[in-house]
């Protein structure tokens, strides 16, 4: 099975395509699978994104690299489309004016049909009802749809789905969380000029005065609050080190990839409640990590300000309470995020087509 992967998301990107490389060898003998990527990583060999590394298992294809230089994901080639069997699309955001919601699928699509590709779309928690909308027309047509939390069908218009595999990180790699750095940290990309869609001045107003830390690029109008923006080894070795985590994530996805690499790690996690998340327009049930955490079992949760603080300094002061709820939230991850489950509900998505 020939797989063309088209990419928006670089950090996504770097943990899918370690997995679906890695499937022949770990769930699939035989499977026979062949990945190539339009995006981050078209050269699998080459660090694509400056903060992770090569794909360890990704083949270059030199060929298909030269074909995927003379277009883009609007207008994919037809060499391209003739060389795969399935194409794996996630979510690709609309151009202000644009008409398709999701310009890659419906520009695409007639070449997908003749060329007899299988096409999957990969959400990753930005839809909206005029996306879903548009996928219910691909999907009764013959698109499927791979969710990544149960939490979607809420959204108005939801085209529905056809597997439901959670994004997924490497319990060997996040992992050995000491905590002795007494911090608070947080992680955004953008985070003042995104403002409320990243909950700025709720972060602004909870991590005042503490020992933090904001961690992402572009965030250098943070002042004292920002840390940098660290590689890959670096961030993880920054969750190892800390001792608490706060989360807000980004509105309107359910949960985000930091989320998973910060519990999974073992730092334990303070996380805002669904009543500091909500924002207008996306007035649908759509942030799933306090269903996740249970307020001093596995983590912490709050819409009230002041309680979001008291959590994070009983956690700086209490290192023994920190390890055990860190400890809980690792196990919360791992049975939710890990690497293996996640691969093997990708072979059997796969095998179904």
């Amino acid at each position: 099975m020939k797989i063309l992967y088209l990419s928006t998301h670089s950090i996504l990107e770097f943990d899918e395509l370690c997995f679906l490389t890695e499937l022949e060898e770990k769930v699939n003998p035989g499977f026979g699978l062949e990945v190539f990527s339009m995006g981050a990583y078209t050269n699998p060999t080459q660090s694509g994104d400056y903060k992770r590394s090569v794909i360890p298992k990704g083949v270059f294809m030199p060929h298909l690299y030269d074909v995927a230089m003379q277009c883009d994901k609007d207008n994919i080639h037809p060499e391209l489309l003739q060389w795969a069997d399935v194409v794996i699309m996630q979510h690709n955001p609309a151009l202000p004016g644009q008409k398709e919601q999701q310009r890659w699928l419906v520009r695409n699509w007639q070449a997908f049909k003749d060329n007899h590709v299988r096409v999957l779309w990969r959400s990753i928690g930005q839809s909206t009802p005029s996306i879903e909308e548009e996928l219910g027309r691909y999907r009764a047509v013959g698109l499927k749809i791979i969710r990544y939390s149960p939490l979607e069908e809420k959204l108005p218009k939801y085209a529905g789905v056809d597997a439901m595999i959670r994004f997924a990180k490497d319990a060997d790699e996040f992992c050995n969380w000491t905590g002795e750095q007494q911090r608070v940290v947080h992680i955004a990309q953008s985070l003042k000029k995104r403002g409320q869609h990243l909950g700025f001045p709720i972060v602004e107003k909870v991590l005042t005065g503490f020992n933090a830390k904001v961690y992402g690029t572009d965030n250098e109008d943070l002042g004292s609050l920002f840390g940098g923006s660290p590689s890959y080894e670096e961030l993880k070795g920054i969750l190892r080190e800390s001792r608490v985590f706060f989360y807000f994530g980004t509105v309107p996805a359910p949960y985000t990839l930091s989320f998973i690499e910060a519990l999974m790690t073992g730092i334990p996690v303070v996380a805002v409640g669904k009543a500091l998340r909500s924002m207008s327009p996306y007035d649908w049930e759509n942030y799933e990590v306090p269903d996740i955490l249970s307020n001093g079992v596995n983590g912490y949760v709050s819409d009230n300000v002041q309680e979001l603080r008291n959590y994070i300094q009983m956690l700086l002061e209490d290192g023994e309470l920190a390890r055990r709820i860190g400890e809980a939230g690792r196990k919360t991850a791992i049975e939710l995020f890990g690497k293996q489950q996640k691969m093997q509900e990708w072979s059997d998505v796969l095998r179904r087509l």
